[in-house]
């Protein structure tokens, strides 16, 4: 059996995305002939909230090496908390002493990006093949607007000069979304198509069957149980507002013509990656702004991977929102369709979000793009929610939910990249 290690400075107990995605693959590798070997920090080092429950669903067995970070407490007061950054030196000294140990292939995902230089830096060093693995883009996530000599400016100068050696010296390219390879091959034409591909974020369906098991509510919800409830769980991104603010104005047209209305509640939860003081309202102000503040209520930290999915399961309605951004593709739309509730999802035509909904024949999709963006459709979400407060379920027991289930699950996710490794090292 083959090894790989995945540098994963985001790893349980931490249930932010990079560390689901990073537990799907370690979960299914060895089914396709590789041993995982996780590289990641020690969990004071982490500064999100930490996810005990999200630590149990590991698997037996798992070779985890965690190593120091350099202190967040001394990093912020000099402007920075980077991850990837504050573990560079460790797991750089880590991955070489891997390296020589014997390793057949090392994958790093990322956010956080920085630990893409671990590739060139190490893998070259060994002979070692190195594959990225683009959760987010890298240079498109930061800084693109910010005015000159700004630390947002500068974060994205930095990543313009670290990003080509990374990404031309990679052996292969994975991303969750092909939109994320036209970017990456459109600042370095020289990767050829070949050396990329798309592997979608998936989902593992056996977690739902621990929570569906318990049968309980969401204590987030349990207040709100005689109400209408409509949640959306996941980040508020910056160019998904337009689509926020189409949202409320349907709701508040909804008011007007439908008598149920009323009873409606609109529950966002995790809408920020910070923590604590720093976990600022973003959704809030714009429901004030559109007069729909009565009907709203919104958690920014992240909650728990499990409580997540348990508040799908008891949500009336799942709502799902896209960005302004064309190739912007949601990983949470996997939990939202095996969830089996009722789903309306508002995202740009290109979003590969799209394509996934209309292979599970489940859920109320509304589209939009750069010529009608999202304010555009209001009356089109308005009518929408007046059909589901009709009594339409939206096809969400529909049957090809189970074929997308099967399509884009952990272990098909996991069939791909072990192909991609395989070649890699070939």
């Amino acid at each position: 059996m083959k090894t790989v290690v995945i540098v994963a400075p985001c790893f349980a107990p931490s249930s932010y995305p990079p560390a689901i995605r990073t537990r799907f693959f370690a979960s299914h590798l060895p089914e396709f002939g590789w041993r995982p070997v996780v590289l990641t920090v020690r969990p004071e080092f982490l500064e999100e909230p930490q996810d005990p429950e999200f630590l149990a669903l590991l698997p037996p067995g798992l070779e985890i090496v965690r190593t120091p970070a350099i202190s967040q407490r001394l990093t912020r007061q000099i402007g920075f908390g980077d991850l990837g950054l504050r573990s560079f030196p460790f797991h750089y000294h880590e991955l070489s002493n891997l390296c020589q140990k014997g390793v057949d292939a090392i994958l790093i995902p990322g956010p956080p990006w920085y630990s893409f230089c671990l590739g060139p830096w190490v893998g070259r060093r060994f002979g070692i093949p190195y594959v990225l693995d683009y959760i987010d883009p890298w240079v498109d996530s930061v800084g693109a607007r910010a005015s000159p000599f700004t630390k947002a400016w500068a974060a994205r100068q930095v990543a313009l000069l670290l990003e080509r050696p990374a990404a031309i010296g990679a052996s292969k390219i994975i991303a969750v979304s092909e939109g994320t390879h036209e970017t990456v091959r459109g600042r370095y034409p020289e990767i050829p198509a070949g050396r990329c591909m798309a592997i979608p974020y998936g989902f593992e369906p056996a977690d739902f069957e621990t929570i569906r098991h318990q049968g309980e509510i969401s204590s987030h919800l349990f207040a709100f149980k005689e109400k209408i409830n409509i949640c959306c769980v996941g980040a508020m991104l910056p160019r998904a507002y337009g689509t926020l603010r189409a949202f409320f104005r349907a709701i508040r047209k909804a008011q007007q013509t439908h008598s149920r209305a009323e009873q409606i509640r609109v529950h966002f939860f995790g809408t920020t990656y910070a923590v604590g003081s720093a976990a600022r309202p973003l959704v809030l102000p714009v429901a004030d702004d559109e007069g729909v503040m009565e009907w709203v209520t919104e958690h920014p930290e992240r909650i728990s991977y499990l409580e997540a999915l348990k508040v799908l399961l008891s949500s009336n309605l799942i709502l799902a929102l896209g960005s302004s951004e064309p190739h912007y593709t949601a990983s949470k739309i996997f939990p939202n369709l095996l969830a089996r509730r009722p789903l309306l999802a508002v995202f740009h035509e290109a979003s590969s979000v799209c394509d996934i909904m209309r292979r599970a024949g489940s859920g109320r999709l509304i589209t939009y793009n750069d010529r009608q963006p999202a304010e555009a459709h209001v009356d089109e979400i308005a009518g929408a929610l007046g059909e589901f407060l009709d009594g339409n379920d939206f096809n969400a027991h529909g049957k090809g939910v189970e074929a997308v289930a099967h399509d884009f699950s952990a272990r098909e996710m996991t069939r791909l990249l072990a192909r991609v490794l395989d070649e890699a090292t070939e």
